[in-house]
């Protein structure tokens, strides 16, 4: 009874959609366009050092550490006003193996076709930047896919922010026998009461689709589209500029799709809601959520959310399958920077699996370095 007091009173109180996609861009950096670099050529280093330690013992995903870095020397040339050129190579290593994890090239063409719009094609400015909530889209990706190739549009003004992207994650060719993969995306928020107003309100959107398939493929398996959609409304009250600087409150309402009924799930849509209470503080924030879901699965997403457990087998043809989840979620981060590239945050995470009563936690560290070295005046003609 006091659970079910509890879960319904967080319910009214945070009758809005959230930030319960916790701000965690000091994770991974994309380069924003500057304004006044026309034909400047730069050297430009991204680097990510990371810790993050997940004490999992639940039935749906395992535990597991990452420890190691990431760096991405690339070029990086302003050829005009409004066209960005950048080319490198994206290292990962895990602490502990002699060889490199991933090594991908990059390259990457941002151009400016309006001035709230941008047009994105090759590495796209993705992961984190997406602004997706944990559940359809799990912020460890950036270790998993570290670079999103696609293309991608991008339009931000005073009310409306909107992001859409498709990340073209596996190519094939006539005769292959692996599927084609991509997955799409939009990301939208539009805000009301901005400008000197103390108090915002905003409606965010969320689309993530993946698809597994291709005409040309000889891949045995059916072609599958699996689709999560979110959306709400959130209200934030901006506080000052001391200890405390904002409190948000907010409520997704999140859905499941399977589009094409051949995933293997012995379900093919399903439902969650996700109410989010936020306090920002000086040097980060703290945030409380409620995750109820049935039937809920999302391919992207963070496999505590889901209701298959993405490592525990029943029997030959099938995973741990629980219908209704109940999940209380909170994060607290600490960012600090030192000098003006060089940024360090420690994020502690805790997830309570209320029926099964499991308690498991997560904490992580990150030291980021993303200085540009300018090298000189190419011009472009």
């Amino acid at each position: 009874m006091l659970r079910r007091i509890f879960v319904w009173g967080l319910l009214i109180f945070c009758i809005g959609t959230s930030v319960a996609q916790v701000d965690q861009v000091w994770r991974y950096t994309y380069p924003e366009f500057g304004a006044g670099m026309n034909n400047n050529l730069y050297f430009r280093i991204e680097n990510n050092n990371f810790v993050k330690n997940n004490e999992y013992f639940g039935d749906f995903t395992e535990g597991y550490t990452l420890m190691g870095y990431a760096i991405q020397p690339s070029l990086m040339y302003y050829a005009g006003s409004d066209l960005r050129i950048k080319a490198g190579l994206h290292v990962v290593k895990y602490s502990g193996m002699e060889q490199f994890t991933n090594v991908i090239p990059t390259f990457s063409i941002h151009t400016k076709l309006g001035d709230n719009f941008d047009l994105i094609m090759g590495g796209l400015r993705g992961d984190v930047h997406h602004r997706l909530l944990e559940p359809i889209f799990d912020p460890e990706n950036q270790y998993s896919r570290p670079i999103e190739n696609g293309f991608q549009f991008i339009y931000d003004n005073e009310h409306l922010w909107f992001d859409t992207w498709v990340d073209w994650e596996q190519f094939i060719v006539i005769g292959d026998d692996k599927p084609e993969k991509f997955t799409a995306g939009v990301s939208t928020e539009y805000k009301f009461l901005t400008g000197n107003s103390d108090w915002e309100i905003s409606i965010p959107g969320q689309l993530i689709a993946t698809h597994l398939g291709g005409q040309i493929s000889d891949f045995e398996e059916p072609m599958q589209s699996l689709a999560n959609i979110a959306s709400g409304v959130k209200f934030n009250k901006t506080i000052g500029s001391g200890f405390i600087q904002n409190v948000s409150l907010a409520t997704y309402g999140a859905w499941y799709q399977d589009l094409t009924e051949k995933s293997g799930l012995p379900f093919s849509n399903g439902q969650a809601i996700y109410p989010v209470a936020e306090i920002g503080y000086k040097y980060g924030l703290l945030m409380v959520g409620y995750w109820h879901a049935n039937n809920f699965v999302a391919p992207k997403g963070s496999h505590l959310f889901q209701s298959v457990s993405d490592y525990k087998v029943v029997d030959e043809s099938s995973y741990y399958y629980q219908p209704k989840r109940e999940l209380l979620n909170t994060k607290l981060t600490f960012s600090k920077d030192f000098l003006q590239k060089i940024k360090f945050s420690v994020v502690l995470e805790t997830y309570y699996d209320i029926p099964n009563a499991q308690f498991d936690y997560a904490y992580g560290l990150n030291l980021v370095f993303n200085p540009n070295f300018f090298l000189k005046k190419v011009r472009f003609d």
